[in-house]
């Protein structure tokens, strides 16, 4: 109970990552006859990058809840908050990273690969952006979801490797030599007219 007390932020921290990387990383829009037509993909079938960033997320999140229940974790614990920390700048990086069209280089439609040539089409780890008339290609707002996550998970961590302590055995313990002590002095007072020997 005391380990599920100190490491529900963490848990809770952990399963918001997992569903954000579950949303729309990736999208893309294209004219299609007289509408629009649409497609996206997670964050595991956007990038190898971000996937391995929401992974080392889930695994730092299970090493932080393991440093809390271990007496000498405090090393599991900044390890756990580190592994966090360099998850959210691996996927801002590679956000950032990612290319723009350059037009001349025959990709004005489409970011497939030579096994699909479909308009739309989301290749993995060949993410391009485009804004073109009829084609639009870009980050969906789950990277911001996601980087939002991560945050979120990595100042919990790092708020438990800095502060992993059972606060209530603490003030427990306070409170009983704090009645101790005034016990004491009520049975050492002497009453008026009395006198011990």
């Amino acid at each position: 109970m005391d380990l599920m007390r100190r490491g529900w932020p963490v848990i809770v921290g952990a399963m918001l990552v997992l569903a954000a990387s579950l949303l729309p990383w990736f999208r893309t829009r294209w004219a299609d006859g007289d509408g629009w037509a649409t497609n996206s993909a997670t964050a595991w079938a956007s990038s190898t990058w971000w996937a391995a960033a929401v992974t080392a997320c889930l695994l730092a999140a299970a090493a932080g809840l393991l440093g809390l229940h271990l007496q000498s974790g405090a090393m599991l614990r900044w390890g756990a908050a580190g592994l966090a920390t360099a998850a959210v700048a691996v996927t801002a990086v590679t956000w950032l990273r990612i290319p723009p069209l350059t037009e001349g280089t025959g990709m004005a439609w489409s970011t497939a690969g030579a096994e699909s040539r479909g308009v739309g089409d989301i290749v993995r780890d060949g993410l391009v952006l485009v804004r073109i008339d009829g084609l639009t290609q870009e980050v969906g707002w789950g990277v911001h979801a996601g980087l939002a996550a991560m945050s979120l998970l990595t100042a919990v961590l790092i708020s438990r490797a800095v502060r992993p302590g059972r606060p209530g055995q603490t003030r427990a313990s306070g409170h009983c030599v704090v009645g101790v002590r005034r016990w004491d002095h009520r049975q050492r007072q002497t009453p008026p007219g009395r006198s011990f020997p």
